[in-house]
């Protein structure tokens, strides 16, 4: 500890600068993982899922299939409501077998019952055992819809190139009313191939699995692209500022005939022990992000990804300033 070499960087500009990066690198993250909060949801339900493609069926396959009709299902938080929730609304078929190769299927329904995806549940506040209206299509009745079970979190049925804005996904127990009088089609989860379909009926629009993960990750990017960008300027600013701290100290240092190795070992302690501090602080922080989002995988990675970039940076800025410190 006598053989260490103080740089004496002032602690007050010391202390705000560190501050300043920490909450920028906050707010960075805060920033990312709301933007793309959907695209992550879509893109988690995706990689947890085992479908190879979906198809549209004019009728059952009696596995990983779910009615959709033409006429829109609508349910609302209470049966006067004027705003109903913003979802993809799809019924379960009466016979079929539910795997665990679509990662949101829910076990089977009673005819009033409904399986409602986490992100909505949270954001609507709403627990099993609540009730959902929806306005009966074939009668015009308002009906009152249990929530018997909570899904993964899921955004939409399936991603495609014009994706949907919807928040979420409910799935209904089957209704014989709805089949009976109600222009519908099924949409099948499958990985059997396209002949073995074509046998029981004529398949339409086919979205592979691969090409939705494909499309959720070109939403992504750019958002990654852009804050990364802004994280690695932020990085190589707080460098720069904590290097002009202690430039002048450190250059009499020099002068006055210091060890090389000390003097480096020195800058380095100052600069990358005060960033490696606000970068583990931040990511410590960071946990208040999941207070306005659900967690899950996916997104605990992208979060992950400003302070991985801030500690590369931090490293190569650090390295670069302390060269230019020496030339000087």
């Amino acid at each position: 500890m006598r053989n260490r070499i103080a740089l004496y960087a002032e602690p007050r500009k010391t202390i705000i600068t560190a501050l300043s990066f920490t909450l920028i690198s906050i707010f960075l993250m805060l920033i990312l993982i709301l933007s793309i909060n959907k695209d992550a949801i879509r893109l988690n339900s995706l990689l947890q899922s085992d479908y190879d493609y979906s198809v549209t069926m004019q009728d059952t396959v009696r596995k990983d299939d779910y009615y959709q009709f033409n006429a829109g299902i609508e349910f609302t938080l209470s049966a006067d409501a004027n705003t109903s929730l913003n979802t993809d609304v799809v019924m379960q078929s009466k016979d079929s077998l539910y795997t665990d190769m679509v990662s949101w299927n829910a076990e089977p329904l009673s005819t009033n019952g409904v399986a409602v995806s986490e992100n909505v549940a949270k954001s609507n506040n709403l627990h099993i055992g609540d009730k959902l209206y929806s306005k009966h299509i074939v009668n015009g009745e308002s009906c009152e819809y249990t929530i018997e079970q909570f899904l993964p979190e899921a955004v939409s049925i399936k991603a495609t190139n014009g994706m949907n804005h919807s928040d979420g996904i409910i799935i209904m127990g089957y209704d014989e009313r709805y089949i009976e009088n109600i222009t519908h089609s099924s949409i099948v989860f499958t990985k059997d191939s396209i002949n073995d379909l074509s046998a029981i009926g004529s398949p339409e629009n086919i979205v592979y699995r691969d090409d939705e993960i494909i499309t959720s990750l070109r939403s992504i990017i750019p958002y990654l692209a852009i804050l990364s960008v802004v994280s690695i300027v932020t990085t190589v600013a707080f460098t720069i500022l904590l290097t002009k701290s202690v430039s002048s100290n450190f250059k009499r240092l020099i002068m006055l005939g210091f060890d090389r190795k000390k003097l480096n070992t020195a800058f380095y302690r100052l600069i990358r022990g005060t960033g490696s501090i606000s970068i583990i602080a931040s990511i410590a922080l960071s946990g208040i992000v999941f207070l306005f989002v659900n967690y899950n995988a996916v997104k605990l990675l992208i979060l992950l990804l400003i302070p991985f970039i801030e500690s590369i940076t931090l490293l190569i800025a650090s390295n670069i300033s302390n060269k230019r410190l020496w030339r000087k």
